[in-house]
């Protein structure tokens, strides 16, 4: 009898489960008035860039257009819509709909001559290396043009972070009419442009890449939390700082569990500091390309510290930005160039400094759909850039990439 229940609590959850991804028995109209309602309340400042009439209006219209869509359809409507309202920091989580067995097997990078494929499966080696052209005959730009509805576009910093990733992902393609069935090509170009079929769902097979014998010195460590390195010869210190958080910070702001599998962010700072009394500084490197946010008090105090421990006859000081440096991290940038001179030096950020921050959530209570909205609001310069703009402009190429060249470190040298 007992077993008998269980199977039917499975089936029913089942049918539950199969039902939230249609979208059937979802009381749209409940929900997008909710969405609305709830993110014009709890958002400090949701209606800078569109009134509340078009808001309510539009979301209206949308809940009248749900009948027979499924869930991700609808998911995508209301993310375009609200991209629309002008905050990046406000989003519906669709991603947590994307299906990993259509993703395409590919790890794309935008250089400044193309999105090129730098990993993906063996049975698509042809496509390593090469240039994306187009898929499934649709020219890559007009592919971009439709998912970058999809995003606030405050600079074109934004299209190079998220755009890759975003063009593995089948179950937009077909939404935006450009994949319809479980194969499609990818035309790339070489010496010669060629058609790559991909065939899905993908299995996970073997990986190759196209990576430089050693890579450029930025990307080394790009995934790690923070790291430091003393150039004796240059009497150059450079300093990567790739998340505002840490062991610390989870435990004091975090749940706490994963703590003990974190960096110390207590012991960096103590070793940066040792460094700083020292060596001998003539450039002070400090890299924020790949840091896209955390808890900022972190590094704040980090950077107040570096004031008062640099010589007041320091060497010059470098800030590294790029398409990467969002959230959190423009607060940290903010507090370097106003803490001393800073050469500023690569990419505009995707991030803009005045911003909207601090990140909290909601759940919609039928589809299980989760709402991102910032809780207030940063005005960290006088003016209002879209973005931070670099003294030294920086661009990186294939060729550039693949020879192990990090254009921002050579300026630096170079300056």
């Amino acid at each position: 009898m007992k077993s008998k229940l269980i199977l039917c609590l499975v089936f029913l959850m089942q049918v539950q489960w199969i039902c939230a991804q249609t979208g059937e028995h979802i009381d749209w109209e409940y929900e997008i008035e909710l969405l609305a309602r709830k993110l014009a309340e709890k958002h400090p400042g949701l209606f800078f860039e569109r009134d509340s009439a078009w808001f309510f209006q539009k979301m209206s219209e949308l809940a009248s257009r749900t009948p027979d869509r499924t869930l991700f359809q609808v998911s995508i409507e209301i993310q375009q819509l609200i991209a629309d309202m002008g905050d990046a920091h406000t989003q519906i989580n669709y991603h947590f709909l994307i299906d990993k067995s259509r993703i395409l097997p590919l790890d794309c990078y935008w250089f400044e001559d193309g999105i090129y494929v730098l990993e993906t499966d063996r049975r698509y080696e042809a496509a390593l290396g090469k240039k994306l052209i187009a898929i499934n005959g649709f020219p890559i730009n007009v592919v971009i043009d439709s998912l970058a509805t999809l995003l606030v576009l405050d600079n074109p910093s934004v299209l190079k972070n998220r755009i890759p990733r975003m063009l593995t992902w089948v179950q937009l393609l077909e939404y935006f009419g450009f994949s319809g069935k479980n194969e499609l090509s990818l035309t790339v170009s070489g010496s010669a442009w060629e058609e790559v079929p991909v065939f899905l769902p993908y299995e996970l097979g073997e990986l190759v890449g196209a990576r430089p014998p050693v890579l450029p010195l930025g990307w080394q460590e790009a995934n790690s939390y923070f790291r430091e390195q003393y150039f004796d010869a240059e009497k150059l210190y450079y300093i990567q700082y790739n998340r505002c958080w840490s062991r610390e910070a989870e435990e004091d702001y975090g749940s706490g569990a994963s703590a003990l599998f974190m960096p110390s962010f207590k012991e960096f700072e103590k070793q940066v500091l040792r460094v700083l009394r020292k060596e001998k500084i003539d450039k002070l490197v400090f890299d924020l390309r790949f840091n896209q946010g955390g808890h900022a008090e972190q590094g704040t105090e980090f950077i107040r510290k570096i004031k008062r421990t640099l010589p007041k006859k320091h060497g010059e000081v470098f800030l590294l930005v790029g398409r990467g440096t969002d959230s959190e991290a423009l607060i940290n940038a903010v507090d370097l160039i106003k803490s001393m001179k800073v050469i500023l030096v690569g990419e505009e950020s995707s991030g803009k400094p005045n911003h909207f921050g601090e990140v909290k959530r909601f759940v919609l209570p039928e589809s299980g759909l989760v709402v991102s909205y910032p809780g207030t609001y940063f005005s960290l310069l006088e003016e209002d850039p879209s973005t931070l703009e670099p003294e030294l402009k920086t661009r990186i190429s294939f060729e550039q990439n693949m020879q192990g060249l990090d254009p921002a470190m050579e300026a630096v040298r170079r300056y």
